[in-house]
Order: structure tokens, then C-alpha cells, then sequence
């Protein structure tokens, strides 16, 4: 069990109302998904830390996870750096993404600090201690939660809407979407989706086809079954009671983006 009698976790971020098949609309509550598999996959890093012994198979599998954790938040500010931000801030003005940028910058350093220890550990370059793990994620996440809010306030459906075309922003999300179809894997991915995913408000995201889904979560979760289980959820995107009290409080129940989950 935890050397430590209480533990501080982040509550996930509200998840807005909207009509899941507008291509506005869709925007900030995708986003509040994704920013809260980010802080499902901190909280679980957080608690599952003071529950596996160094040195032990399940010790290697939780770094593992950690490592895939870490993987999917950078591939995905890279996204916003690359490939939106700077179209966006062409369409609704010069500094309009100024704020994100500058968020970007302020949690670089202490995710970079994290990332490293994640590989020395890995390698075995450095030696487990739970109170270093445990302050460095820490200094990430103190810093990397507020801006994981206050990025979905640059999405609001109707500035959007004065200054977005709908089928520009549509070929820019297939762009998006081949790049991380490029970068992502089914088996060492893709997962972590599932097991910090959100089968209240977001039981449709990731957007998958059901045979692509099923494959992912029956023949090849075995791959990595060890890994999976420090997830805030089970493959199901059930959450575990342990991070229950950490959950949005409401569903976001209209529409459907039009693919099985």
C-alpha cells in the first residue's frame, strides 16, 4: 500500500453541452475529453505509484504505462503546436493563440524533468523513490491542470463559427487525424484511451469503426494486459471507485459523431 495516508488528485475538467455532429460545436467537448484522459492517466500515475514494489515485473509494466501516458500528452500538444494553433490563430487573429502557446511553455519544463525520470528509471539510470516520482508528476500536473481548462475556452462554438469556414476545419481534423494515425499504435496507444476514457460523457471517443475497437480491446489488449491495469478505468471506460469522486458530474448526451465506439 502507499507510504503516504492521503494522496491529492485532480478533478477532472467539466464537459460541455453540445451537438456532436457540428463541426463547432464538437470542439470544446472533445477537447474536455481528451484534456481529462490526460488527468485520469495523472491521477492514476499519482495513486498506482505507492502500490507497486520497485524492482518487481509489476513495478517495470507500471514505468511502461507511465512512459505511454507521458507519450500521448506530448503527441498531443505536437498536434495543437503543428498543425492547429498557428491555422487558428490565421483565421481568428494575430495573438488569438497566444495564451495556449505561453500554457504550452510553462508545463515544458517540468514535463521534460518527469519524461527523463520516466527513462532513467525505465533503463535503470535511476533508483525508485517514491517521494521524487511523486514530486516531480506533482509539479507537472500544479502546472498542466489549469491550462488543460483554460485551453477549451479558445474553442467556444460561436467565435468559432465568425471565423472558421466548416469544411476548411474539416480537412484540417483529416489532416490531424492522419497524423496520429500515423504516430499512434492499437497496442501500445490507443489503449490508454480506453482505461482513462469517460463512458458517461464521452462513451463515442475515440471515434473507431466497432471491428477496430473490438480487436484493440479483446486480441491484442493481452499484449499489454500488464500495463492496462493502472488505468483510472477498466477497458470498458468504467471508472474504479478509488478516482470515482474525481469525475465530471454531468453527461454531454447530444448527438453522436457518427462512428461506433
Amino acid at each position: 500500500m502507499s507510504s503516504e495516508p492521503t494522496l491529492t488528485l485532480f478533478h477532472c475538467l467539466p464537459v460541455p453541452a453540445g451537438d456532436l455532429n457540428d463541426i463547432y460545436e464538437i470542439q470544446p467537448v472533445r477537447m474536455a475529453i481528451l484534456h481529462n484522459i490526460i488527468l485520469r492517466g495523472l491521477n492514476s500515475m499519482i495513486y498506482y505509484s505507492g502500490e507497486v514494489t520497485a524492482g518487481t515485473k509489476r513495478h517495470m509494466s507500471f514505468l511502461n504505462y507511465c512512459n505511454r501516458v507521458i507519450y500521448m500528452l506530448n503527441r498531443h500538444h505536437s498536434i495543437e503546436e503543428t498543425i492547429f494553433f498557428p491555422w487558428l490563430e490565421t483565421k481568428l487573429g494575430e495573438g488569438a493563440m497566444g495564451g495556449n502557446v505561453e500554457g504550452h511553455e510553462r508545463f515544458q519544463a517540468p514535463l521534460a524533468t518527469f519524461s527523463e525520470l520516466i527513462e532513467n528509471l525505465r533503463s535503470g539510470k535511476a533508483t525508485w523513490d517514491l517521494d521524487t516520482f511523486r514530486k516531480s508528476l506533482y509539479e507537472l500536473a500544479e502546472v498542466l491542470r489549469p491550462h488543460l481548462e483554460e485551453e477549451i475556452e479558445t474553442l467556444r462554438p460561436e467565435k468559432l463559427k465568425d471565423h472558421v469556414p466548416a469544411d476548411e476545419f474539416r480537412e484540417k481534423e483529416r489532416v490531424a487525424e492522419k497524423q496520429i494515425m500515423k504516430e499512434a499504435s492499437l497496442i501500445t496507444d490507443t489503449p490508454i484511451q480506453f482505461i482513462n476514457g469517460d463512458s458517461v460523457n464521452g462513451a463515442w471517443f475515440p471515434p473507431l469503426p466497432a471491428p477496430i475497437t473490438f480487436l484493440m480491446k479483446y486480441p491484442l489488449w493481452s499484449i499489454h494486459s500488464d500495463w492496462w491495469e493502472f488505468g483510472s478505468c477498466d477497458k470498458h471506460m468504467r471508472v474504479k471507485p478509488q478516482f470515482a469522486a474525481y469525475e465530471p458530474s454531468s453527461g454531454n448526451m447530444e448527438g453522436n459523431p457518427g462512428l461506433d465506439a
